[in-house]
């Protein structure tokens, strides 16, 4: 009985000797520091090349890291990346190793069919509770406005994931997607650069300014009223046409010509307040209201050129904010602004691959081929995550 019980004993005190505990690195500690605290000689460090010196530099406060105690020596962990750790063996103050490791890891596969009902985003959310999945697909379709997708079109997407221990330890990558827009194929593929190409190893760049004959008349604003024949008036508390577009923004903002004309008009105006009225060519002109003030030197005949300063935004007149009504006419009659001043978008190819990448492309797309095919009929097979954190297969998930 003694003898089992003081094998127990033994066995107790090794278990407790032997196991790792965990701590967290500390504000202000230096790689260097850390050796100095734990008895370990810094010549370890000095030995190690640039590479890894500026990887251990990346360890920051709060990184978790564990020290496990043995008999005869000591073994601390450190990840110093989602992939790497630092490992340091220590037997004695000058009897000590260091190496780099990678930290063991899993990669999931999974993959998602779905035709749109509304939201393509609510509808990947609801399939995988993975927002860092949403990201991803804005990621890979990046020239693409996704949220004009509608009912009936479709999405297809292959990608993979890592986790340890059940968690998430990097984001979803998508290797290869396939979306379809009123009836149009649009693929993606993930190359070895990180890039995201057609298949025809084509990327492609989204425009989203390019010329247009008249500007907008105030930067960095939002649109708070559109033009409309029937709009219920904040003040007046009726419905009553409102002909311009409302852009809200500070008071003082800059106010600038929409093009090249002539000021017609400039003084005060009913419920329009403050306002300069330009001519321009082809019959059309232009009305800003509501200022708070003229840019000095501006009169009746003075002639402005696009782009140029002619005011600032204010509240005068019948306004509830600061803000500029701006609005056009063509031969007398009201237009609505957004057909003359918008910002135009159109795509562009900024990069091809071409040689060896643009073979391993060509193979990829031919690899997936089937795979399109069969997962439209399947549905897929994603991975489902769990609080945020961990990380399931289906099969996972009905366990």
């Amino acid at each position: 009985m003694r003898k089992i019980l003081l094998s127990f004993i033994i066995l107790l005190s090794l278990s407790t000797f032997l196991s790792a505990k965990t701590y967290h690195w500390k504000k202000g500690t230096t790689f260097l520091s850390f050796l100095r605290n734990h008895g370990i000689s810094q010549k370890l460090y000095y030995d190690l090349d640039n590479d890894d010196k500026e990887l251990l530099a990346e360890i920051r406060a709060g990184q978790s890291y564990s020290i496990k105690k043995g008999k005869r020596q000591t073994t601390i962990l450190i990840p110093t990346t989602d992939e790497l750790q630092v490992k340091i063996v220590k037997r004695s103050k000058n009897r000590s190793k260091i190496s780099l490791e990678p930290i063991p890891f899993e990669v999931l596969k999974g993959s998602i069919h779905l035709k749109v009902k509304k939201s393509v985003f609510r509808e990947l959310y609801k399939k995988t509770h993975s927002k860092s999945l949403v990201a991803s697909l804005k990621r890979a379709y990046s020239n693409k406005n996704l949220r004009k997708m509608k009912r009936g079109d479709t999405l297809t997407i292959f990608y993979e994931q890592k986790r340890r221990k059940g968690k998430a330890i990097s984001s979803p990558k998508i290797l290869a997607s396939l979306i379809t827009i009123n009836k149009k194929k649009f693929y993606s593929y993930l190359a070895n650069d990180g890039k995201y190409y057609d298949s025809l190893g084509r990327e492609y760049r989204t425009v989203k300014k390019s010329f247009t004959p008249y500007l907008r008349p105030i930067s960095r604003c939002r649109i708070s009223s559109s033009f409309t024949h029937r709009r219920f008036h904040p003040i007046l508390k009726r419905y009553k046409a409102h002909l311009g577009v409302d852009y809200a923004a500070c008071r003082g903002t800059p106010i600038k010509a929409t093009a090249n004309g002539r000021i017609v008009r400039k003084g005060r105006r009913g419920g329009y307040g403050k306002c300069i009225t330009i001519q321009h060519k082809n019959g059309l002109k232009s009305l800003y209201a509501h200022m708070s003030r003229y840019r000095k030197g501006l009169k009746v005949g003075s002639r402005v050129s696009q782009g140029t300063v002619i005011g600032y935004v204010g509240s005068t007149g019948r306004s509830t904010g600061p803000h500029l009504h701006f609005g056009m006419y063509r031969h007398g009659k009201a237009v609505n602004p957004a057909r003359y001043v918008r910002v135009r978008r159109h795509q562009e190819i900024v990069n091809r691959l071409r040689g060896k990448e643009y073979r391993k492309l060509r193979k990829k797309v031919a690899l997936y081929r089937n795979k399109f095919r069969r997962v439209t009929k399947t549905g897929g097979n994603p991975i489902f995550v769990r609080n945020g954190k961990y990380l399931l297969t289906k099969k996972e998930k009905r366990g």
